[in-house]
């Protein structure tokens, strides 16, 4: 892979060497085209930049920050760039842990003794980092209470306590990976609690070392942030989308473009200016102890086409951020905006692709089957399919209106484009092919196939696995007393059921024996005794798991 060499930006006429050596050019008004295909100068805008070998060769704005004043965004407009701040949380952790003032492998009751009494497997401040601690996330568990997060006058203290009722983990630490902004609020709380200041404060004094200025928590949903940008939605017309918390360390974190491109230049240079070497270096890495290497401190990690790269993505309200490294090139790209409708890691991509000279490195998969069925009914191939070996997934096939559909837990619906017979596209994803066969017997199923990644099968569920199965079986009062939420089921007709929690009425799905789904949220097991009785549910909702509901 080689990078194109960058013009001057386009508000910013820079002339900085961009290369040490003759590379092939590109108009920095293609990487203008690019945005304007998200967002234009009368709606919500975007801050975007590139470093490259600790120069900024990039920076651009476009739309307002404030509609409502028609307020351009600039180079003083703050965004908020929501899980993004965590990649700081943890830089505050190791610069205490470098200090001597904790270390990654303590326990963390060592400085919160009130939570989890019961779990005897050591939760350590390493695993708070990477996500692999099991501890559940407050805003799926606020969710789980009939609570929207973004509509409570909540704080730290008040997530700590919400973590304080849960007597279990989503699984046992370090045993798994699954993201929770539970893990953040606690890393945190630990800082307070080991330096004796408010984390807000602890954190805006690193900031000022950094030379960032502009960049600081929001510890209070109130607090005055000069030149905030505001969340817009499109939701008939532009609507702006307060929240009202004042949830901080996993996120809240409010910054000028300019001071994010001073961080990345700061990480590519590493001159020890700002933080000795050793621990940037640190802090760009994987957690070598961890099982989990693709998440580190702060940090997602990738590899596209045989490069590197590192990133994280923020997203909260209509907020959206986003950084994208390439360590061995020295690139960083920043996207920042205030636009729901504006994904930020697309953009970030869309110009990584612009900007460099992809050698395709990648396995080759089959794109098509070596052969297709006849397909006589689209009604034949309707039904419920789930994944063989490790991969449990569940998909669902429907037909509506004349064309079928791939339906997944908390997934958008995919209409299959029919190719040939039995073999179908995905409209959505480009590539992407549904291939159906041994059509009509009992071991139907269907293969996916798409150049880039390796054939997976999913085999049909057919009506025999829930042949004797007492749908009624499942009705009754379900109570979880970490969460102070009722579950009540009731069988209503073919594999539909009633779910009303905390007295809201829902319609949940028989998937299979014992299995039941909310097709936009919950997943639902029932729990039998050695006598096969149900006596309680099992149950998950995105970053929550193995939350247990017993039967009253």
């Amino acid at each position: 892979m080689t990078i194109k060499s960058i013009l001057p930006a386009i508000v910013l006429w820079l002339t900085l060497p961009l290369f040490s050596q003759p590379q092939q050019t590109l108009d920095p008004e293609q990487i203008h085209q690019i945005l304007y295909q998200h967002a234009s100068d009368d709606t919500p805008g975007m801050a975007v930049g590139i470093v490259q070998e600790g120069k900024i060769v990039y920076e651009q704005y476009l739309g307002y920050a404030n509609m409502e004043h028609e307020a351009k965004v600039g180079p003083a407009t703050r965004f908020n760039i929501a899980s993004n701040a965590k990649q700081y949380t943890a830089l505050c952790i190791l610069k205490l842990a470098d200090e001597g003032k904790l270390t990654l492998e303590d326990d963390i009751r060592t400085y919160l003794p009130a939570l989890y009494p019961g779990i005897e497997d050591k939760m350590t401040i390493s695993q708070l980092i990477t996500h692999t601690s099991g501890v559940r996330d407050y805003c799926d568990l606020l969710a789980l209470q009939g609570e929207s997060w973004w509509k409570q006058f909540i704080d730290n203290e008040d997530v700590i306590d919400l973590l304080g009722s849960q007597r279990d983990l989503n699984f046992q630490p370090g045993t798994e990976f699954l993201y929770s902004n539970s893990n953040y609020i606690l890393l945190a709380v630990i800082i307070q609690k080991v330096t004796g200041q408010k984390f807000g404060d602890y954190a805006q004094a690193l900031f000022t070392d950094l030379g960032m200025t502009q960049t600081s928590f929001l510890t209070h949903y109130g607090k005055v942030i000069p030149h905030r940008a505001r969340p817009y939605g499109n939701w008939d017309g532009w609507i702006q989308e307060p929240t009202i918390t004042s949830v901080h360390g996993d996120g809240a974190l409010f910054t000028t473009l300019s001071d994010q491109l001073k961080w990345e230049q700061i990480v590519q240079i590493n001159d020890g200016a700002y933080l000795s070497q050793d621990l940037l270096q640190i802090t760009q890495s994987p957690i070598a102890a961890s099982f989990n290497q693709d998440y580190g401190y702060g940090l997602m990690f990738g590899s596209r086409s045989g490069v590197d790269y590192a990133y994280h993505d923020g997203a909260t309200s209509a907020y959206n951020a986003t950084f994208l490294r390439f360590p061995k090139k020295k690139v960083s790209i920043v996207v920042m905006g205030n636009n729901r409708n504006v994904i930020a890691n697309y953009v970030a991509w869309q110009i990584a692709l612009e900007i460099m000279d992809w050698e395709d490195k990648r396995t080759v998969y089959p794109g098509d089957p070596d052969k297709v069925e006849k397909l006589d009914r689209m009604q034949d191939v309707v039904g419920m399919y789930k994944g063989e070996g490790n991969n449990g997934t569940v998909i669902k096939i429907v037909e509506k209106n004349g064309s079928l559909y791939r339906e997944i837990y908390q997934r958008d619906p995919v209409k299959l484009l029919p190719e040939k017979d039995g073999l179908f596209e995905y409209e959505t994803i480009e590539g992407l092919k549904m291939n159906f066969t041994n059509i009509g017997k009992s071991d139907q199923q269907f293969t996916l196939y798409k150049s880039t990644q390796k054939p997976s099968t999913y085999h049909k569920v057919s009506d025999v696995d829930m042949g004797g199965f007492d749908k009624d079986d499942l009705n009754g009062r379900f109570y979880n007393e970490e969460t102070d939420t009722e579950i009540i089921l009731k069988y209503v007709k073919d594999n539909t059921y009633s779910l009303t929690k905390n007295g809201r009425e829902r319609q949940s799905e028989l998937i299979i024996a014992d299995y039941l789904r909310m097709m936009s949220s919950y997943e639902i097991r029932a729990i039998r005794n050695k006598n096969d009785q149900v006596v309680g549910l099992n149950v998950a909702n995105n970053r929550i798991k193995n939350v247990i509901f017993e039967r009253m």
